[in-house]
């Protein structure tokens, strides 16, 4: 949220949406990315609504919430944490099943009483079909390696990232659950990407 917003709470602003649905704007890189899917599902989940405003990416979605030219975002800890540091923007919780180790003082969205709304912004490593089991193991070993080196791994945290790096066979499983829990937002939402 802007600095400058009346909201303080998640429940200030479910609130306020349930009070006058569809007019506070929420700003998104663009139509089906991941911070417009999960604006989506919180109204999915919350019999809410609000005024979806996409963007051409997120630097210019992160500007007009800056400016107040729109309420509020869903964005990435990394893109917005020198803002929430310096003033600009209030952080109302955050959508990982724990709290942020940058911002350790916002709450997760469950702990703000929207409980089942974990949303994880995740990025992986693929290769091509077919690839020998040899060189995908050695491949996926030394990609853990390196994202488990402490230097590497302390530069992600300070900028508010995760690093995961399970095995090939459970980020296949993350997929499907996440491919599943997507396809039903797309679709009763009648989403469709830019």
């Amino acid at each position: 949220m802007p600095a400058q917003s009346p909201h303080n709470t998640v429940a200030d602003v479910l609130a306020y949406q349930k009070a006058n649905p569809g007019k506070m704007t929420l700003s998104s890189s663009g139509n089906g990315a991941s911070d417009h899917l999960t604006v989506e599902l919180v109204w999915l989940l919350t019999g809410t609504s609000g005024v979806h405003v996409p963007y051409k990416g997120g630097a210019p979605a992160i500007a007009d919430l800056l400016g107040g030219q729109v309420d509020a975002s869903f964005q990435n800890v990394n893109a917005v944490i020198q803002h929430i540091r310096g003033g600009k923007l209030r952080a109302l919780a955050v959508t990982g099943a724990k709290r942020s180790a940058v911002l350790p003082e916002v709450p997760t969205l469950d702990e703000s009483g929207l409980q089942g709304l974990t949303v994880y912004s995740w990025q992986g490593v693929a290769a091509p079909k077919g690839l020998s089991a040899g060189v995908k193991q050695k491949i996926h070993a030394e990609l853990v390696a390196a994202l488990n080196d402490p230097q590497v791994k302390q530069t992600f945290a300070d900028i508010g990232l995760e690093v995961v790096g399970n095995t090939p066979e459970q980020f296949a499983e993350f997929q499907r659950k996440e491919y599943e829990r997507w396809q039903e937002v797309i679709t009763v939402g009648k989403i469709t990407a830019d």
